[in-house]
């Protein structure tokens, strides 16, 4: 059996140094050297002279200092949340969202643009002078940028050189991404999907295992286990939202029948009735028997689509996308159709709902370029 092998002392500093940037981006608080030492279970030399090589590359510094018991007040020590920031930018089929978050995923700055999607270089040409002036307006340094990050409800190659299926955006075979050709900015073309399940997961030190189903427009989700998104062998995972709850059932935009995109999509309770997700959700409350019908069935559909993500998976399920954010005041409900669904589980307890809500997919397209960027600290 061969042994493992040996880090150099560069490789362990470089490890060191890693733990106690990531340690201080998850902190809500600043902290004291002595206090920061004991929680890493680090020697104080090591860590003072990793915080000097942090703090000269302009990521840490003091915030001011701390009641003392006796002599010198000790300083308090933080990241600099906009040390460097990173940009998303959800494309939809008539709209685009774009996000600056800082290395904390505080958000600088968000905007929606109303934009009819066509896959060609023109169309990149205008996303990135919106770009542009997003940064221009928001007084964003380009020299801060570590990368944009791009979504769009689909099925993305590898290589990010083919969108391979998109049927909301009107893409139903392998076809090349011209959007990105014009940026000369670091970029990343993925799956929206996927992106939110990343942010939602990163940097929460207690969550090794997540599905993540996204409710929007496309219904999708993404897989994280043991600390790794989970692409699949062909780079299509988690497509939730396709597969099978009613048989035979609704037409969905992929062609087949019964998808959970066709009853489980924002379009069910919005578009379809030529209503805005507020309105719907308005006239529930007003007691509307139409809408509580349908919303009924939706819950029923969604419950047992995560019935089935955690039998398969057995692991706790984010829900993320546009109808998130309605959600939380049904929780009970759609917790008691899950118990009366799952053989596994008596209580249900095992889904949460995301933080950004409708901004999950964009925050996560940019995170991936903040995740990339600490692993090299």
């Amino acid at each position: 059996m061969s042994k493992p092998a040996t880090l150099s002392t560069v490789e362990v500093r470089k490890q060191n140094r890693n733990r106690v940037y990531r340690h201080l981006i998850a902190l809500p608080e600043p902290i004291t050297k002595q206090d920061l030492a004991y929680q890493l279970s680090m020697s104080l030399p090591t860590l003072t002279q990793n915080m000097r090589e942090l703090a000269q590359a302009g990521l840490i510094g003091s915030t001011g200092t701390t009641d003392s018991t006796g002599g010198r007040r000790p300083k308090l020590i933080a990241a600099i949340p906009d040390a460097r920031y990173a940009v998303g930018i959800e494309l939809t089929s008539g709209h685009i969202r774009m996000v600056a978050v800082d290395i904390q995923q505080n958000e600088l700055a968000f905007q929606v643009l109303n934009q009819s999607f066509e896959n060609t270089e023109e169309y990149g040409r205008r996303l990135l002078s919106l770009l542009e002036h997003f940064l221009s307006e928001h007084e964003l340094k380009a020299d801060k940028l570590l990368g944009v990050g791009l979504t769009l409800p689909g099925i993305i190659s590898a290589d990010q050189s083919t969108i391979e299926y998109a049927p909301t955006m009107g893409i139903r075979e392998p076809t090349e991404n011209r959007i990105t050709a014009p940026f000369s900015y670091p970029h990343r073309l993925d799956n929206d999907a996927t992106c939110g399940g990343f942010g939602e997961w990163w940097n929460k030190p207690n969550r090794e295992n997540m599905a993540y189903l996204s409710l929007g427009r496309g219904v999708g989700g993404a897989i994280l286990m043991g600390g790794r998104l989970y692409a699949g062998e062909n780079h299509r995972s988690a497509e939730f939202g396709h597969m099978c709850i009613h048989p035979g059932g609704r037409l969905c935009d992929c062609g087949r029948r019964g998808c959970l995109e066709a009853y489980c999509s924002s379009a069910r309770l919005s578009t379809d009735l030529d209503l805005t997700l507020d309105e719907f959700f308005a006239e529930l409350q007003n007691g509307n028997e139409s809408y509580q019908h349908r919303w009924e069935e939706y819950l029923n559909d969604l419950a047992a689509a995560l019935s089935n993500i955690h039998i398969m998976l057995d692991c706790d399920v984010v829900i993320g996308g546009s109808v998130s954010q309605y959600l939380p005041a049904y929780e009970e409900r759609l917790r008691a159709k899950i118990r009366a669904q799952d053989p596994m589980t008596s209580q249900g307890e095992y889904f949460h709902f995301c933080r950004n809500h409708s901004k999950t997919n964009c925050v996560g397209a940019a995170v991936r370029f903040i995740s990339d960027f600490i692993e090299t600290v």
